[in-house]
């Protein structure tokens, strides 16, 4: 079988997965435009024409989920990567279709690193294999040529909201491979990464890693570059996210957005292009019953820089790898909120504190994150989420910050070949989908993104928030700020020191933290 890589195309047929890949035909049929026609029953998968697994119509439709087909039409399908065993490489990929038994070869460069992106989609009469303008129906048969990965087991750190819901997806990637993986909840993944690592103990293949903690993990040599497999498709700012030092540290798997959350029962809902000035309104309307009007936690430097951002910063980080915060767009931010505060249009709290008060419906408006939607919506409290509303004297919003969580490969993983391949299944089209839809996460696939338009309904308020956030840096002057304003700004919201003079009180300790850092 091995001559076949090197036949070439019988006819004139246009490009397939691209200009590099040719479509070989082995057995030809009267009629190249029409493929198969008959209902499929069954589907055998083999590897090197060796069985590997014969999927009933109902088993497919039992793993199957929502892709969107090429033309833009959502049809429930399931990515091929899940079809075969974890592959280290591949090239040659055989389908057959009934009930001519036609059979059509296709030569693909790096397929192994391609097939999580072909599905097979349920047709009106059978399943098909549609890519690029390309559709084969009816199939009956999908032969891959290509190295099967030695089957090593894995293990994986996993952190944050949805633990148990991605614990299920690692296990449904372990049952179709037929591979071990362990999977360990870790309060803190780096830093128990880096200690452990320190003190030669065995540490995990992959980590579930915050975008925030990238520049310790690499400066601690602890996670590899993986620049090399980084998928097509996912959003830019995820890909900036992750990247240090010019290099791509880490896939991002979804992220938490902003938002501004509203009890409906307590105050008339604004539109999705409120300004400041409504803001304050509605906070005077809420305020008048004798209920908290406005509650976050002004205390943190997370709910101070989308301000800052509003009133006209360019960067949280300069080029120059430096924090600067006496500029008059932090001043303005500053003084804003502490006239916030002042006016009782705003109360700063902790976050438990001021979720609590939301929940109790003591409290009409919270700054919080969408991580909050699926536990508000296990309470079955009534409230509503709009986006981070827009400054009337600049015109820019309130810029959400875009927390991204992402999946790294530990740099003494003793299976990185497996990882990878976990990892693409971890974040390709049908664990995002299914991921998101659950939790209300925002999947960093742009097309997972795209499917849960029509089924989350606060899609739209994520989608605007998506679009005007900001991603946390990577770089270590981000968490001394984030650390050093922590402390400060406590001293400007009481009153006990002008915002002035707490912003050049904290660029001075910035600036000595950096230093004995550099």
């Amino acid at each position: 079988m091995e001559e076949d890589r090197r036949v070439q195309p019988e006819t004139a047929a246009p490009p397939v997965f691209g200009k590099e890949v040719k479509l070989l035909k082995k057995i030809s049929v009267a009629s190249a435009a029409l493929f198969c026609a008959l209902n499929l029953y069954s589907l055998s998968v083999s590897v090197n024409s060796s069985p590997w697994e014969d999927y009933s119509r109902q088993r497919l439709d039992s793993l199957a989920y929502a892709i969107a087909a090429d033309n833009g039409e959502i049809k429930k399908g399931i990515s091929l990567a899940e079809l075969f065993p974890a592959l280290f490489d591949a090239w040659l990929l055989e389908v057959e279709c009934s009930p001519a038994s036609e059979r059509v070869q296709f030569e693909v460069p790096d397929l192994a690193d391609k097939l999580e992106g072909i599905f097979l989609s349920a047709g009106s009469s059978g399943w098909e294999l549609e890519y690029e303008g390309l559709t084969f129906s009816n199939i009956n048969s999908i032969n891959i040529k290509g190295e099967v990965l030695t089957k090593r087991p894995l293990e994986i750190w996993v952190n944050w909201e949805g633990t148990e819901f991605l614990r299920g997806e690692i296990k449904r990637y372990a049952d179709l491979h037929r591979v071990e993986i362990k999977v360990t909840e870790v309060p803190r993944p780096d830093s128990k990464l880096i200690s452990v690592a320190r003190g030669g103990g065995a540490v995990p293949d992959i980590l579930m890693v915050q975008s925030g903690y990238i520049d310790s993990l690499v400066r601690s040599g602890s996670i590899q570059n993986i620049g090399y497999m980084y998928p097509e498709g996912l959003q830019v700012q995820g890909r900036e996210a992750f990247t240090y030092d010019g290099k791509i540290w880490a896939v991002p798997f979804y992220y938490d957005a902003q938002l501004m959350f509203y009890n409906p029962e307590m105050i008339h809902g604004p539109d999705y292009n409120w300004t400041l000035s409504d803001y304050e309104k509605l906070c005077r309307t809420a305020g008048s019953s004798g209920s908290i009007a406005s509650a976050w936690n002004a205390y943190s430097a997370s709910f101070l820089i989308p301000f800052q951002l509003s009133f006209g910063k360019q960067h949280i980080i300069e080029p120059d790898g430096s924090i600067r915060i006496t500029d008059e767009a932090s001043r303005k931010a500053l003084e804003y909120i502490i006239r916030l505060k002042d006016a009782s249009l705003m109360t700063p709290m902790e976050r438990d504190a001021m979720t609590s008060l939301f929940v109790s419906g003591d409290a009409a408006m919270i700054i919080s994150a969408s991580y909050a939607i699926p536990h508000f919506q296990d309470l079955g409290i009534p409230f509503e989420t709009v986006p981070l509303p827009v400054n009337q004297n600049t015109g820019i919003r309130v810029s959400p910050l875009l927390d991204f969580k992402a999946f790294a490969i530990t740099k003494k993983s003793r299976n990185t070949a497996g990882a990878r391949r976990l990892i693409e299944y971890l974040t390709g089209t049908g664990v995002q989908y299914r991921f998101t839809s659950e939790t209300s996460k925002v999947p960093a696939l742009e097309s997972a993104f795209r499917l849960l338009k029509g089924e989350n309904k606060y899609y739209e308020a994520l989608r605007i928030s998506a679009e005007s956030g900001t991603i946390i840096p990577t770089d270590k002057a981000y968490s001394v700020y984030k650390n050093t304003m922590w402390k400060m700004l406590r001293f400007a919201i009481s009153g006990r020191m002008p915002p002035g003079v707490v912003l050049e009180k904290t660029q001075e300790l910035v600036d000595k933290n950096m230093e004995d850092i550099n």
